[in-house]
C-alpha cells in the first residue's frame, strides 16, 4: 500500500471532495477525515460515497472518520497521513495549516488562505516554517496547470506573434477578464448547494465575490509574468 496518505480537515467546501474524484496510485486508498459533526462532514462524505458507487471507474476510497469538536487537536496530535487537505471555512484556515505544518504535515489547501490583511505576517511565519521543515505547502486549485493557460502562456510569450503587453491604466486596463459565479450550480453531476457559513462575512471575507476576483487575478499572473498587480 502507498504509504502517501491523506488527511482531510473539516471539508467545508466541495473542492475537498474532488481531490478525491479519481485514485491516484501513489495515494493509499484510506483517508482520515477530522471535522466537527455536521451538515459540511455529510456533505463530503455523501461526495466521496458518489465516486466510489459510480458505474464507469469508481473510485475506491476508505474514509476513516475522527468527528469531534476537538478534531484539530486530535489531528495535531494523530497526524495518521502526509498531506493535509484545507477547503472551505476562510476565518481560521492559516491558524489550521499552521497546526498541519507543526504536526509534520504537508498542505494543500484551497483559496483563499487569509481574508484579513492583518493575517498576512502569520501566513508568511507558515510558509518560512515550512520551508525549515521540508514541507510543502501549496494551493490546491490546478488552473495555473491547465493546458489552455499554459498554452496561451507559450503564445502570449513569443512576442512575433503576440506582440508586447500594454502597460494599461486605471481607465483602460492592459489585461481584460471575466467569469461567472453561480451561487447555485452543478459539481460532478449533481446540484451544489452552498452552506450557510458560505454568505457569513466573518466566514469568507467581506467581499463576497472575492473567489472569483482571486481567480481571475491568478490566472492573469499565471498567462503573463509580467503583470503586477493584485
Amino acid at each position: 500500500m502507498p504509504e502517501i496518505r491523506l488527511i482531510v480537515v473539516d471539508p467545508g467546501h466541495f473542492h475537498a471532495a474532488l481531490v478525491q474524484k479519481e485514485m491516484y496510485p501513489t495515494l493509499s486508498p484510506r483517508v482520515q477525515v477530522y471535522a466537527p459533526l455536521g451538515p459540511d462532514l455529510i456533505d463530503y462524505l455523501t461526495r466521496i460515497a458518489r465516486f466510489n458507487q459510480r458505474a464507469e471507474q469508481p473510485t475506491g476510497w476508505e474514509i476513516e472518520v475522527h468527528a469531534a469538536p476537538d478534531f484539530l487537536d486530535r489531528m495535531r496530535g494523530e497526524a495518521p497521513g502526509s498531506i493535509a487537505i484545507f477547503s472551505g471555512r476562510n476565518s481560521a484556515k492559516v491558524e489550521r495549516i499552521a497546526a498541519a505544518v507543526e504536526a509534520g504535515l504537508h498542505v494543500l489547501a484551497d483559496k483563499p488562505a487569509i481574508i484579513r490583511r492583518e493575517d498576512l505576517p502569520r501566513l508568511e511565519a507558515v510558509l518560512k516554517a515550512a520551508e525549515a521543515r521540508q514541507l510543502i505547502v501549496a494551493d490546491m486549485m490546478t488552473g495555473r496547470l491547465d493546458v489552455v493557460a499554459r498554452l496561451i502562456r507559450v503564445l502570449r510569450s513569443d512576442p512575433e506573434l503576440f506582440g508586447e503587453p500594454v502597460a494599461g491604466t486605471q481607465d483602460e486596463p492592459g489585461v481584460r477578464l471575466s467569469g461567472v459565479h453561480h451561487l447555485l450550480k452543478m459539481v460532478a453531476g449533481v446540484p451544489n448547494p452552498r452552506p450557510a457559513w458560505y454568505f457569513d462575512i466573518i466566514e469568507r471575507g467581506e467581499n463576497a465575490g472575492y473567489d472569483a476576483l482571486s481567480r481571475l487575478n491568478k490566472m492573469t499572473k499565471v498567462v503573463d509574468s509580467t503583470c503586477g498587480f493584485g
